[in-house]
């Protein structure tokens, strides 16, 4: 692979936001909105179009650890969500940068009736849909609103706990605490943002309002983003919740959602990008020992960080590692939708090259071990890298949300490469966490919900059941139809399409209970199955 110099590479990026921000400006009169969150040792820059971190008026990257070092390890991500309608077309919002109008898929403001897209009115109201507000704020407020003089701060006044339904917006947008349980945000009355973290941002954006491509879904998608200020690995850590809420009339079924995330640890030209799907984990290094600066960034020098994003919330459906180029050299939904199904612009499946079998894991192995897939183990030349994950919900009903959490994680107390094991580590031990805490607003996925509210149906049969994971699954409608199989907490373990019947072989699961899910033009169809 030919190895472009550094400067043609700054140039490439750079030219890239110029004349994207350029045309924006010139058809658009769409403002991106930016705020920064900087409450532990984490600087980030967060928007209301699209994307997060990158600062797209200078063209930087815009994810900084240490704070105030001038350092940064992302250069800017973005979300991709497609599903499937029940004609079988796929629907997808995504975009690689934030560089704001008809560039990007989301827009700033939550759904409402088309015709208030544009107007002042809708405008004054959801232009700047990006909020911020501190737990120190919000302890503060709950202890003196009451007091004679007291005057609420903005960032609780103007919380948008409420929507205006006057314009076709949902009653109830960002959480609140709504202690009178009236459904009526009420700042005044003692009421307040419902925040994660010691410091919080909260970003509503929309796949319609603007320059609709007619292959959106009609969702709104609620971001947080949230910091603790503590004395351990969570100091260099941002956590980012979403929300996304299906406002259309259709049921979608097969939901993918990506995190695209362009890693530039210092100097953007030297990295290498690797996944691990049992950490749930997509993470960039520096694929040397020694970080230069270049182009005017500044480099780590020795010893060089790794940085992470690690999904919480949900098994990775699957996690690719982009050379340059390979994420898209022409934007289009099928590219997306294709590489959120393991699959390059060309159709063809991805391929491990050590078991020459297809796989929905891209560089899968620890770096640290020279016998597996990674970058270094391979000896790849150090160049600008890319990396997403996805995660995977099998409907998206009209009305309901998917909810997911993520970690963005860091590591600089070795050598480059021990910086790696330790993200691993840290990935392992935030997952611990958070499946034995009840303070994560994700704990049950929508899937998980949906398949309780979902009665069993005779026409899909399961034999032997019990079984010691090898059983039938029998189809008596005919046709088609998709099985999955979820877990206890609602993970998905298992998928295939079959027709009529299928024998199934699952020797590695744990004994307990399962649920199993098909899914069809027809309906939704579940049976209980037993593991001895």
């Amino acid at each position: 692979m030919r190895k472009l110099t550094t400067k043609n590479l700054l140039q490439q990026k750079v030219m890239y936001l110029i004349l994207f921000a350029c045309f924006t400006q010139v058809i658009s009169a769409q403002i991106v909105n930016s705020i920064v969150l900087d409450q532990n040792n984490v600087r980030c820059t967060l928007f209301d179009e699209g994307g997060f971190f990158n600062q797209v008026s200078a063209g930087i990257a815009g994810y900084e650890v240490p704070k105030g070092s001038g350092l940064k390890t992302i250069f800017s991500g973005s979300y991709w969500v497609g599903a499937e309608d029940p004609q079988g077309n796929f629907h997808i919002s995504g975009n690689r940068y934030n560089v704001g109008g008809n560039q990007c898929s989301f827009h700033s403001g939550p759904i409402a009736n088309p015709s208030y897209y544009g107007t002042i009115t809708y405008d004054n109201k959801y232009q700047n849909s990006v909020w911020k507000v501190s737990q120190d704020d919000i302890d503060f407020h709950q202890q003196h609103y009451q007091n004679t003089g007291y005057v609420t701060p903005n960032s609780i006044l103007k919380w948008p706990g409420n929507g205006d339904v006057s314009m076709g917006v949902a009653s109830q947008l960002a959480p609140y605490a709504d202690i009178n349980q009236n459904g009526i945000y009420e700042p005044t009355l003692g009421e307040y943002p419902d925040i994660r973290g010691d410091e919080a941002v909260y970003i509503i954006m929309n796949d319609e309002s603007y320059f609709p491509d007619g292959n959106q879904l009609r969702i709104e998608l609620h971001a947080m983003f949230y910091q603790f200020n503590t004395g351990n690995y969570i100091n260099n850590t941002t956590f980012m919740n979403v929300q996304v809420f299906n406002r259309s009339l259709v049921n979608y079924l097969h939901y993918y959602q990506g995190i695209y995330l362009d890693f530039d640890i210092g100097n953007y030209a030297d990295d290498h990008v690797g996944c691990s799907p049992e950490k749930q984990l997509l993470f960039g290094y520096n694929g040397d020992d020694f970080d230069e600066p270049d182009g005017g960034a500044y480099g780590y020098g020795n010893n060089p960080p790794c940085q992470g994003i690690v999904s919480l919330s949900h098994p990775l459906e699957n996690a690719i590692v982009f050379d340059q180029g390979q994420d898209g050299g022409i934007y289009t939904d099928t590219l997306f939708w294709l590489l959120m199904h393991s699959q390059w612009g060309d159709s063809s499946q991805w391929i491990n090259p050590i078991t020459n079998l297809p796989t929905n894991f891209t560089f899968p192995d620890n770096p640290n071990d020279p016998t597996g897939w990674s970058e270094e183990a391979f000896n790849n030349i150090p160049a600008d890298r890319r990396g997403m994950i996805t995660i995977y919900e099998s409907a998206f009903r009209p009305g309901t949300k998917i909810c997911s959490d993520y970690a963005f994680i860091y590591d600089r107390s070795g050598s480059r490469l021990q910086n790696v094991q330790n993200v691993w580590n840290i990935a392992g031990s935030l997952l611990a966490l958070y499946q034995s805490s009840d303070q994560f607003p994700c704990q049950s996925s929508s899937t998980n919900a949906l398949l309780e509210q979902t009665q069993e149906k005779a026409d899909l049969e399961v034999f032997p059941n019990p079984s010691n994971g090898e059983f039938t699954v029998r189809w008596i409608g005919g046709g088609e139809m998709f099985i999955e199989l979820f877990n206890a907490m609602g993970q998905r373990v298992y998928a295939q399409q079959i027709e009529n019947s299928s024998s199934i072989e699952i020797n590695h699961l744990h004994q307990g209970f399962y649920l199993l899910k098909g899914s069809n033009d027809q309906g939704i169809y579940t049976k209980t199955v037993v593991i001895e």
